[in-house]
């Protein structure tokens, strides 16, 4: 038998067409630092974090920190992995010249990934 307390919500199921993507950066871009992120999605609804709710997630931003996590890792916080639990499309980062990629990994209610089918990349090169 198992506790109720104790059991976790199963993700939710991607919906069919769902997408994320950067609508203002585009690969192999030269920016200066700093400069506005803005996050697209479609197909899924953007919702803040807390409740786990069926079609719906919240973005976070990867610097330099890899593509996407695997589907129900949960994303770590810290400075190269930034949450948006409260349903923002935009954010600004200050980054250091050269090479960088930024990736976009969608996630559930409580931070759980929807992996590489809800993830999109970027590198970008930040000019002195």
């Amino acid at each position: 038998m198992v506790d109720s307390a104790t059991a976790v919500t199963p993700i939710p199921a991607i919906p069919e067409g769902a997408k994320v993507f950067f609508v203002n950066l585009k690969n192999g871009q030269k920016i200066k630092s700093p400069f506005k992120v803005q996050m697209g999605v479609s197909g899924i609804a953007l919702d803040s974090a807390g409740i786990i709710r069926q079609a719906s997630g919240h973005h976070h931003i990867l610097i330099d920190a890899g593509e996407s996590f695997p589907m129900g890792e949960v994303v770590p916080k810290d400075s190269a992995h930034l949450h948006f639990g409260n349903a923002q499309k935009e954010a600004e980062l200050n980054l250091t010249p050269g090479e960088h990629k930024i990736s976009m990994q969608y996630a559930d209610g409580i931070h759980r990934s929807y992996g590489g089918k809800l993830a999109a990349s970027v590198t970008v090169t930040v000019e002195k």
